[in-house]
């Protein structure tokens, strides 16, 4: 066996790479996200901090640079090569993620280096800023490729656009924990859609929205808080009772990515 793993990798280094990607991405032995859930021994994880105060959807709030509360982590982004149009070089290489709960709530913060702002409606709908946060809705069962799922592994994904952030009406904008509200037109209350997808081409926007999500650039940097209640009564959404794993997408508007043309993070542990 050893031999013949040998021969691949000598004389196919392309067909090596890309199995060395599905591995990584499948995860295999100790190294895999069922393991690391199973035992606590995790190669990446971030620890969901408790705290007891509200929490805030503005990103700039002197909340989230809070040194003694907010642990920010360093993720990298790799390449997106599982499916068209494939994108070996995404523009951004890391983000930050920091996560807190509190009794009720739970909130995550996307922090990335962006030297462009693209949200113009008229000139980038479809080639603007955005982030992703994706949850398998079964953590029961093995986690997915970092795609978008699969007919038996759905999973949740909150979406973030620099466009919708422009085009919410800040009067409307809520923070109600119960939040409910159309995705579409002038009904939107939120810059981040909640979305379930079982494979590709499946991204189905959810009659329900019960995602908040704010996103700030300054400085050249993008900073995007999304909070949601631990738990609901929608069968479509995650529920955060216990560990489970997320993966990061980033996408640059500036740099021409939309759809698979992003970067990737790996599987996640989110230690509740």
């Amino acid at each position: 066996m050893k031999q013949s793993i040998s021969l691949v990798f000598c004389t196919f280094p392309v067909l090596a790479l890309l199995v060395m990607f599905v591995l990584l991405s499948l995860g295999c032995g100790s190294g895999s996200m069922e393991y690391c859930i199973e035992t606590g021994e995790c190669e990446l994880a971030v620890d969901v901090v408790d705290i007891s105060s509200e929490i805030p959807l503005d990103p700039n709030d002197p909340f989230w640079t809070d040194s003694d509360r907010i642990k920010p982590i360093s993720i990298e982004l790799g390449p997106q090569m599982i499916t068209n149009p494939k994108w070996p070089d995404p523009s951004t290489k890391s983000v930050k993620l920091s996560a807190v709960q509190n009794n009720s709530e739970i909130a995550l913060l996307l922090e990335w280096d962006d030297a462009t702002l693209e949200n113009k409606i008229e000139v980038s709908a479809t080639h603007t800023d955005q982030a992703a946060i994706m949850f398998p809705l079964s953590p029961d069962k093995e986690v997915p490729l970092i795609t978008m799922g699969s007919e038996n592994e759905i999973v949740n994904i909150w979406q973030w656009r620099a466009i919708w952030e422009k085009s919410l009406n800040t009067k409307s904008r809520s923070s109600d924990r119960n939040l409910k509200m159309s995705a579409f037109g002038n009904d939107r209350l939120s810059s981040v859609e909640d979305l379930t997808a079982a494979g590709f081409s499946t991204l189905t926007t959810q009659e329900e929205q019960d995602v908040l999500g704010r996103g700030t650039w300054r400085d050249k940097t993008w900073r995007v808080v999304f909070k949601r209640s631990l738990v609901n009564s929608d069968n479509a959404d995650i529920q955060f009772k216990y560990p489970i794993a997320m993966a990061i997408a980033v996408w640059n508007g500036g740099n021409g990515e939309r759809n698979g043309q992003k970067g990737i993070s790996n599987w996640i542990l989110l230690r509740l």
